[in-house]
């Protein structure tokens, strides 16, 4: 069972991280249970596996909807090459562009979003034979270089 603390903790920070930026930041009302933290919500317009369970520790998410950006890192039971696959072919439908894939260890993705103007950057980390296969997604506003 989680404690108080540790569940919301991570929330007060970026609460209060994201009043110094001016930006909306991660909403107070995700769902917490024993199973993890609910924060599907706030990963708008990114494909996400099934039974994922987001690491509240190390997330950091500013802005809401489709105009997010920040890390997202996941845990899932699926392996790191089904997740690659599962991301592979679903971030498209999301109105990502595949910029770069190379699948190893750990395994990176990359996607452009021209209609929000964002990169998301994704490492897949293979888990132990019992362990879990953890995601991390960076999604930032791309910037053009004049």
């Amino acid at each position: 069972m989680l404690n108080n603390r540790a569940v919301f903790l991570p929330i007060i920070i970026v609460l209060s991280l994201s009043a110094c930026s001016g930006k909306e930041s991660v909403k107070a009302d995700t769902v917490a249970s024993a199973t993890g933290v609910n924060m599907a919500p706030i990963a708008a317009g990114t494909a996400l596996p099934a039974g994922y369970k987001v690491d509240s520790d190390r997330t950091i998410i500013f802005g809401s909807n489709e105009a997010w950006t920040g890390r997202l890192s996941y845990t899932t039971g699926t392996n790191a090459d089904e997740v690659f696959d599962f991301l592979h072919k679903e971030m498209p439908n999301f109105g990502w562009r595949e910029a770069t894939a190379m699948r190893s260890d750990p395994s990176l993705l990359t996607f452009n979003n021209d209609a929000t103007n964002r990169t998301a950057t994704i490492t897949i980390l293979r888990g132990s034979v019992i362990g879990s296969t953890r995601v991390d997604m960076v999604v930032s506003p791309i910037t053009s270089n004049h």
